[in-house]
């Protein structure tokens, strides 16, 4: 066998192994084994957009030297009324160390420092893209705190991915987000920008779902609710708050997964998807919520960004007397130098 054909023979390894997931019939399955029937799908009728709030975090790895990673996180939040921004806010850019070491002391700083006490689990360095996600989780999760005592009755928290949490750390803290905006009368949603929710061994949620909704000829916006046990994989049941929907919040826009908190009641759920369809309206993203995307562009930390950190890093080097041939031992890397041949 050439490399040629190898090459080729895998490219239609591939192709069937996706097409057997997305099957000719897969909407006749999907209509089968959810029992989801026409009345399930529920229309969004036109409504005003009153006060939404948008919360979202970013991470980025700065240097990565192997037994000691830097990297940089924040969270932010936009506020709309009526489709105007009122307000936007980004905590301060933080660089974060992970490792050397088991146990990551900057996690224990910043959860007490947002939550007034240390975590009951230590955060282990051994998986640094894992550990620099719970870190800025945590201070997502600060922000969203902040947000759901302040908002108004009424209004809409959104949050960014699913009510369901990564680090058990932060279990209690999304339970009291979720228990706030209850208490408050604010309405509360999570907003996932893909997924890989799939159902009956593997067949993708969204593809199935919308092909239904336009075999009944459902025109967004709608919205519908979906058992849990209809979903393939375990990590949609543990740590999670919320319950799954799936909604296409414009008719142009494709539909989204998301999830209210458990318990949610049809006119609970009826009434924040038509606040979520109010701000999904932008011509260049139809059907995701423009707060959620404002939210996302506040709080991006772009390659440009990284390489001035890095830079503030090269000369904060200098500057404590530690010599380039260290930093380059400490922080190095080859792959640098392949680019150059």
């Amino acid at each position: 066998m050439d490399n040629r054909s190898s090459y080729e023979e895998s490219v239609v390894k591939a192709l069937r192994r996706i097409a057997a997931h997305v099957p000719d019939d897969i909407v006749q399955q999907f209509a089968e084994k959810s029992g989801i029937r026409r009345d399930d799908i529920c229309l969004i009728g036109p409504g005003p957009s009153g006060t939404v709030s948008a919360v979202d975090g970013s991470n980025a790895t700065v240097l990565d030297g192997g037994s000691v990673t830097l990297a940089a996180i924040r969270a932010a939040r936009t506020t709309f009324s009526g489709n105007e921004r009122a307000g936007r806010a980004a905590t301060p850019l933080t660089l974060v160390t992970i490792g050397p070491g088991h146990r990551n002391t900057d996690f224990d700083e910043l959860f007490r420092e947002c939550f007034g006490d240390l975590p009951h689990k230590g955060l282990d360095n051994a998986d640094p893209e894992r550990a620099s996600a719970v870190l800025r989780d945590t201070l997502e999760y600060w922000v969203a705190q902040q947000t759901a005592a302040s908002l108004p009755a009424g209004s809409l928290l959104l949050l960014d991915g699913a009510l369901r949490v990564s680090s058990q750390n932060h279990g209690p803290v999304l339970a009291g987000i979720v228990n706030t905006a209850a208490e408050r009368g604010v309405l509360l949603a999570a907003v996932a920008k893909r997924t890989r929710a799939t159902w009956g061994g593997g067949h993708p949620l969204l593809p199935a779902l919308a092909g239904l909704a336009a075999e009944y000829r459902i025109a967004g916006p709608w919205w519908t609710r979906i058992d849990p046990r209809l979903i393939d994989h375990t990590e949609y049941r543990q740590g999670r708050h919320g319950e799954i929907f799936v909604a296409s919040l414009h008719p142009r826009g494709r539909p989204l997964k998301m999830e209210l908190p458990k318990g949610t009641d049809d006119r609970t759920a009826a009434a924040t998807m038509q606040a979520l369809a109010a701000c999904a309206g932008d011509g260049r993203i139809p059907g995701y919520p423009y707060p959620l995307l404002d939210a996302h562009r506040t709080v991006e930390i772009t390659d440009e960004l990284v390489d001035q950190m890095q830079q503030d890093l090269r000369a904060g080097f200098v500057r404590q007397g530690i010599l380039h041939r260290t930093f380059e031992d400490l922080f190095g890397d080859l792959h640098d130098e392949f680019e150059r041949y």
